[in-house]
């Protein structure tokens, strides 16, 4: 019998996709089986609270086939019962669980805000320490986020507890500055000069680790523009509103009128979040060739075209001439 409590650890078991994977409920357990080895064996697999385990089968005696668990076990036969046995078991563990590393409150609901906000998931880099992962911004793969487990120790606290952590980016020359407020450190493992760590413990509001993460993450795209979460979205917004009517824009021209170009990617991901189609008129952002979004946020490209062609804007093959139509500041 091979017990997966260790495959299981950090993992989230999800109900619904065991079933959908093909396993039985009995009681307070998820059963599986399927066969292999041209029909001669037979994997079982149990998921439960409790225990969590798998077993091969002999189909011809009706008895667990035990050397398929013993490592020392070898020989060209049971080397290809056991590669197939474990194949199953990680297609289970890989379809049917989700990491679940992080257990504080405050981590989980960090991980939903950046989730949310900037549509980024957790990266799990190192094998070995499920329990330590980071989010990169896409556009240019910089880290803006680490999330660790660790004794408080490892922050120069007279403490072994095991914490929860976050790693942030922060401005090199106010970084001194707020080092001295009550449960910031300097960067674990990163640039103490230009990272800093966060308990995750509730000692710090959620809400001002929240304003921290949106500096991160604009301070890893280069955002020079002093502005950072909710007040930049504020600003493309009030940008939008000023296109006159039958003109268009691009996504590089609005990061242009909050004075960093390389914004640009970060304004299509403030517009795919517009919260008053009225209001905010994104419809009238274009990329840099005058091509319509592929996934304009209320209702597709087609949508788009009709909100463009009511203002006589006219779009050809998916594309509007930005030589007729980009307005010029």
């Amino acid at each position: 019998m091979r017990n997966l409590e260790s495959k299981l650890k950090n993992r989230k078991i999800n109900d619904i996709l065991l079933k959908e994977y093909g396993f039985k409920k009995d009681k307070s357990k998820y059963i599986y089986q399927t066969k292999i080895q041209n029909n001669q064996f037979e994997i079982q697999v149990v998921i439960s609270e409790k225990e969590s385990y798998a077993k091969l089968i002999d189909l011809e005696n009706e008895e667990e086939f035990a050397l398929v668990d013993v490592e020392t076990s070898t020989g060209q036969f049971i080397g290809s019962i056991k590669q197939e046995y474990g194949n199953v078991i990680d297609d289970i563990i890989q379809k049917c669980t989700s990491k679940e590393a992080f257990k504080s409150k405050q981590a989980k609901e960090v991980i939903q805000y950046i989730k949310k906000k900037y549509g980024d998931e957790l990266e799990f880099l190192w094998e070995k320490f499920d329990d330590n992962a980071i989010w990169r911004n896409t556009q240019n793969d910089k880290w803006y986020g680490v999330l660790l487990t660790l004794s408080e120790r490892k922050l120069g606290l007279e403490s072994d507890k095991v914490v929860e952590v976050i790693d942030l980016r922060y401005q090199k020359e106010k970084i001194e500055d707020i080092l001295n407020q009550p449960n910031i450190f300097p960067g674990y493992h990163m640039n103490k000069k230009s990272w800093i760590t966060v308990k995750l413990d509730e000692t710090v509001d959620i809400k001002d680790i929240y304003s921290l993460i949106d500096n991160s993450y604009n301070l890893s795209i280069g955002n020079k523009c002093g502005l950072t979460g909710d007040s930049l979205s504020k600003r493309v917004y009030e940008y939008l509103t000023t296109i006159p009517k039958g003109k268009v824009v691009t996504y590089k021209q609005v990061a242009e009128s909050l004075r960093n170009k390389g914004l640009a990617r970060v304004v299509g991901n403030i517009l795919h979040k517009n919260p008053d189609e009225h209001k905010y008129p994104c419809y009238k952002v274009l990329n840099s060739k005058g091509e319509l979004a592929e996934a304009f946020v209320f209702g597709g490209k087609g949508i788009q075209k009709q909100k463009l062609e009511k203002e006589g804007i006219k779009v050809i093959n998916g594309k509007v001439d930005l030589s007729l139509y980009q307005w010029k500041e």
